[in-house]
């Protein structure tokens, strides 16, 4: 059995919270986000300032009125990760997880628009029964296609919640990429070269090398969704 806390001050880095205030913090359960990319759905609220504990986050979930990518969550520990959409619909409230500039997971405000689509990046793909194929996703989903032009690192702007393919964001150069990994977790920028594992990006006036697995595409010129 898992345990239901986790002392603040072991919590990863991604996670923005007061260490010393008070000693634990809910653990998440396992899900389809890392432990790194992903907070328990109770914080979140309290973070919004819809909820000051956990007896009354789990009242708001009661209550029927929490989405995460359209659909209904009922448990406090339930994971929200990166690039998840949060809807709070007695208040009106439309949310997505991103990175702040210092790579630290936070929950930005949206247009309730925008609840209705994610971005997810392509981990991994293999092909199944009836020559199709399964695309194995960084939130943990798997999709199955017919599109064979996707590969491994392209994005996908997913439909919610029926996770139906709108657009394929290709890992190609001038792409536009968010680093979710490295020194510059959190940086966005425009792929120059691709060099094997080695990636050139220019972010600004700046440019540097990061590695293949910690960009994630989100755009061709600029991000396709709402991210900062």
């Amino acid at each position: 059995m898992s345990k239901q806390h986790i002392k603040r001050l072991t919590v990863p880095k991604t996670w923005v919270l007061l260490r010393k205030e008070h000693k634990f913090v809910t653990r998440p359960n396992p899900g389809p986000h890392s432990f790194k990319f992903s907070v328990p759905v109770s914080l979140v609220l309290k973070e919004l300032g819809y909820a000051s504990s956990t007896k009354e986050a789990r009242k708001i979930l009661n209550s029927k009125s929490l989405l995460v990518d359209g659909r209904r969550v009922k448990d406090v520990k339930f994971p929200v990760g990166l690039m998840d959409t949060v809807n709070i619909k007695d208040v009106a409230g439309f949310f997505r997880m991103v990175l702040d500039v210092k790579g630290r997971l936070k929950i930005l405000p949206i247009k309730e628009s925008e609840t209705s689509v994610k971005l997810s990046r392509v981990n991994n793909k293999k092909i199944v029964s009836k020559n199709r194929i399964q695309l194995n996703l960084f939130d943990g989903k798997n999709i199955l296609t017919d599109k064979k032009d996707i590969k491994t690192s392209d994005s996908l702007m997913l439909k919610l919640p029926s996770l139906g393919i709108e657009d394929v964001l290709k890992f190609e150069k001038n792409a536009f990429v968010l680093l979710i990994g490295g020194r510059h977790m959190g940086v966005f920028g425009s792929i120059e070269g691709i060099d094997d594992k080695k990636i050139k990006i220019k972010s600004d006036t700046k440019t540097f090398l990061a590695e293949k697995r910690f960009c994630f595409v989100v755009g061709k010129d600029k991000e396709v969704v709402q991210l900062k």
